[in-house]
């Protein structure tokens, strides 16, 4: 039984405190209705008064057998102890059970109660099935943390690779673009090449990183405009207008290059003239806000997503946030828009 807040602490124990009273009042209208069919008076004050002093008790007894159970545990291994240990403790505890009992029955009804053995075994019963409780509420638990920890390592596993997928086709990309000069303009593709190594550096230094600062995001995607700039000229137009803010806020590892991949090559390449290539990132809320936007054709409302897209929409959706969210639409002015969405965590 987790108690991990005063809140979770109150309802707990409004909830442990309703399940005894729905007992006292099951057995209180059990007692009434005895008499009832046997020609006595129900004695409903009376009947409820008891039931209700009987059965709390052990509405504050709960926390005590539940601890008991989460201290000596019957685990495997323990068993030869645990058992005489538990047995001595369900007899203790049934037998201040009935003390107590005693204690409020005299004090609120004048009337001693019978001192049965019948009694007495049913106190030690409910001790024993508390402690069962408490035994399956940890089982559950456990079970729960064990499940909620396979989760995050099968999405750690998709996570890698997914982003494995992506930088053998990053790189394929970037040498297919420095070919294209090799033979027009060495100088140019030598320093692609320079460029290139810094970038693909930066990115190896990520290592198993699943965190990345939006910063050294920024970083990597400059490197790359740099590269394209060098290809195409002064046809690419870049700018980046990040809120000081973001700087420090953690995203996937390589999550913008593909989408600036995408707004070079399909905003960007067709055009005669060129375009341009802005990256923006803002805070909204609880959330980061990063945009990419290029003034090329726009995108159709029927097409399909590349291995860039296709990929950094699985990583979102392998993190798990409602906040993940890549989407990706026509301007009204032309070109096309991808904004990605994120919980803000900051480092």
């Amino acid at each position: 039984m987790s108690l991990d807040t005063p809140c979770r602490r109150l309802t707990t124990g409004l909830l442990v405190w309703a399940a005894w009273s729905a007992i006292a009042i099951f057995f209180a209208i059990s007692t009434a209705l005895t008499y009832v069919s046997q020609g006595r008076p129900p004695l409903w004050l009376f009947n409820f008064g008891t039931a209700i002093a009987q059965w709390s008790i052990w509405a504050l007894l709960t926390p005590v057998v539940f601890w008991i159970g989460r201290r000596w545990p019957l685990a495997r291994g323990h068993l030869l102890t645990r058992i005489p240990l538990h047995v001595v403790l369900g007899v203790l505890v049934a037998f201040v059970k009935i003390a107590i009992e005693g204690r409020v029955r005299v004090w609120v009804f004048g009337v001693p109660p019978y001192a049965l053995i019948s009694n007495v075994a049913l106190q030690i019963f409910i001790y024993w099935a508390l402690v069962a409780a408490s035994h399956g509420l940890a089982w559950y638990t456990q079970a729960e943390a064990r499940a909620i920890e396979m989760e995050s390592q099968l999405n750690a596993a998709r996570l890698k690779h997914l982003r494995a997928q992506l930088q053998p086709h990053f790189l394929f990309n970037a040498l297919n673009a420095i070919a294209e000069l090799i033979h027009e303009d060495p100088d140019r593709a030598d320093r692609m090449i320079g460029r290139l190594g810094d970038l693909l550096r930066a990115s190896l230094d990520a290592g198993d990183r699943t965190d990345a600062t939006l910063e050294d995001e920024i970083a990597l995607a400059r490197d790359y405009l740099t590269i394209q700039e060098a290809r195409f000229g002064e046809r690419l137009r870049a700018s980046i207008d990040v809120a000081a803010e973001c700087a420090n806020v953690l995203v996937p590892p390589l999550l913008l290059q593909p989408i600036v991949e995408n707004a070079v090559m399909h905003g960007v390449a067709p055009k005669r003239e060129g375009g341009t290539v802005a990256i923006s990132a803002r805070r909204a809320g609880d959330r980061l806000e990063v945009r990419i936007d290029d003034d090329g054709p726009g995108v159709a409302a029927d097409a399909a997503d590349g291995i860039g897209l296709s990929t950094t929409r699985a990583r979102l959706q392998a993190l798990g946030h409602p906040a993940a969210v890549l989407a990706i639409s026509s301007r009204p002015g032309g070109g096309t828009r991808a904004v990605i969405t994120l919980p803000w965590r900051q480092r």
